[in-house]
This record gives C-alpha cells, structure tokens and sequence, in this order.
C-alpha cells in the first residue's frame, strides 16, 4: 500500500475519531440541559401537593442560549427558557427566583408580556424551592380529549 494511500486512513481515522468524541460530548450535553430543565415539572408535582401557592410577576425572560427544543406531552414543540420571577412567601418577604422550564413554543409570547403574572408553588421550608403552578398557569396548551 503507498504511503499517501496510508496518510488518507490514517488521516480519515482522526477525523472520525473527532466525530464521534464531539458527538458523545453534544448528546452528554443535552442530557444534562435537558434535566436542568425538566427538573422543575417534577418540582412541581411535588409542591402541587404540599407547596405554598404565590403569584410572581417575571421581571426578565430568557430563550436557552442553544436555543433547545423538545417534544411536549402531546408531541407539540416545547422550548427551554429561563423565567427570572419576583414573589412574596407568607411572611411577606419579597424573593427572586430563577426557574428553568419548558415552555410551549405557541405560549412563549405570553411569558415575554411585560411584568407578566405568573402562579407560583414554594417549599414553605425552603422558599428557594420554587415551581410554576401549571393548574393555575399552564405551559402547554390543553388538547382535546378524543372522542371514540
């Protein structure tokens, strides 16, 4: 085999070694993204329960800065934001928290509403505990139920 023959594979080898450490690197990546901001719906179910309701006003709303996307519940596209929300606990204490959701693509604009109100739930133990009330503010559109 000539030599140039053996640069091309050897060459081709790199390149494909490259591909596949990147694209194990991106897929890690986005897992991780991904829990981040899932991890506040199962917040959520928990706080529906036992979580004190409060209503905050979003001061600053962000898009996730690689633009991430997801299927929702219903197959309909969800997308990554960063909602930055004021609110009051029951002792009347003013708090900022940022919480990372996932936010139907069609509702998005409603969020981006100036000193827009949102439903909260909060750990009362923990008032940095903080999840959107999806019963009270929903961040997927409801589907119609089918009819056999």
């Amino acid at each position: 085999m000539p030599l140039w023959e053996i640069l091309i594979w050897v060459f081709f080898a790199i390149v494909m070694t490259a591909v596949v450490v990147l694209g194990i690197g991106a897929v890690g990546y986005m897992r991780r993204e991904n829990r981040l901001y899932s991890a506040e719906q199962e917040l959520w179910a928990s706080l529906a329960q036992t979580g004190q309701p409060a209503d905050g006003v979003i001061r600053n709303f962000r898009l996730h800065p690689d633009n991430m996307t997801r299927a929702g519940s219903h197959g309909q596209t969800v997308c990554a934001v960063v909602l930055d929300v004021d609110y009051a606990d029951t002792a009347g204490t003013q708090r900022v928290a940022s919480i990372r959701t996932f936010v139907e693509d069609a509702l998005v604009p409603r969020f981006q509403e100036p000193m827009k109100v949102v439903h909260l739930r909060y750990d009362p133990r923990n008032a940095t505990s903080v999840a959107i009330d999806r019963e009270r503010t929903p961040l997927e559109i409801p589907r119609a139920a089918r009819h056999p």
